[in-house]
């Protein structure tokens, strides 16, 4: 009777055992990965703030991309180790996170296109071409041939950042990588960068932001063509009427 007491003792520790062996690699991976993602929400947090900082450089400095990337690099600096003093800011500033968005991080102007130009662009004394900031509203509802947008709507700054955060939790990290990759099989919208993030061990973050320009945008190779902008939808005008 003993003894049976005994085998059965060792056979439910033995079955307790190779349940903990079993559970304890899935709920450790699981508890890594909600790490990972509340430290992958918290940067979105980020990415979004630096795309409001970028969309108004942009709209302060005639749609220039230089001052975009710089504004978004400042957003993103408090990534990088929290800092103690301002001096400590602008070493981190100049020496991790403007090089990191150069090499991670992508800028993409949404709108105005380049047909806006063609449509309500301006020329200076000097002749370059160049949409107006002021009493824009002035233009009325016309929409543009090309660009099929009024001059209220051409003169809207719209900007797409990309970010790609480093997924640095073991295990966690791992996990939502492999998570994103799968979904980017399926993604329309995905491209090299966005892959080129993730074989990096990065998590390609995305947020746009749309602000009103506040200076003269000058035409130039940054802003799009509407047929490289498949993906952003826009309004068609109304049919216009006949008179009988």
């Amino acid at each position: 009777m003993i003894a049976r007491r005994c085998l059965h003792r060792r056979r439910s520790a033995g079955s307790v055992m190779l349940e903990t062996v079993i559970a304890l690699p899935v709920v450790l991976g699981m508890g890594l990965m909600v790490v990972q993602w509340a430290l992958v929400h918290e940067a979105r947090a980020f990415v979004e703030y630096g795309a409001l900082m970028a969309a108004r450089a942009g709209a302060l400095e005639n749609g220039r991309t230089g001052p975009m990337k710089t504004a978004l690099a400042r957003a993103l600096t408090p990534l990088k180790v929290p800092e103690s003093s301002s001096l400590d800011f602008e070493t981190r500033f100049a020496t991790r996170a403007r090089p990191d968005v150069e090499l991670n991080g992508r800028i993409r102007i949404l709108n105005p296109t380049r047909e806006a130009f063609l449509d309500h662009g301006r020329r200076d004394d000097r002749g370059r071409t160049y949409l107006p900031f002021r009493d824009v509203h002035h233009g009325g509802a016309r929409r543009g041939r090309h660009s099929d947008l009024s001059l209220a709507d051409a003169t809207l700054l719209r900007v797409q950042v990309t970010y790609g955060y480093p997924l640095q939790i073991p295990w966690g990290g791992w996990l939502i990588r492999e998570a994103a990759e799968a979904a980017n099989r399926f993604a329309r919208d995905a491209g090299l960068f966005e892959r080129r993030l993730l074989a990096a061990n990065r998590l390609p973050i995305t947020a746009t932001a749309t602000v009103r320009l506040q200076s003269r945008a000058w035409s130039g190779r940054q802003f799009p063509a509407r047929r490289d902008l498949p993906a952003v939808k826009r309004k068609k005008p109304p049919p216009a009427r006949q008179d009988r």
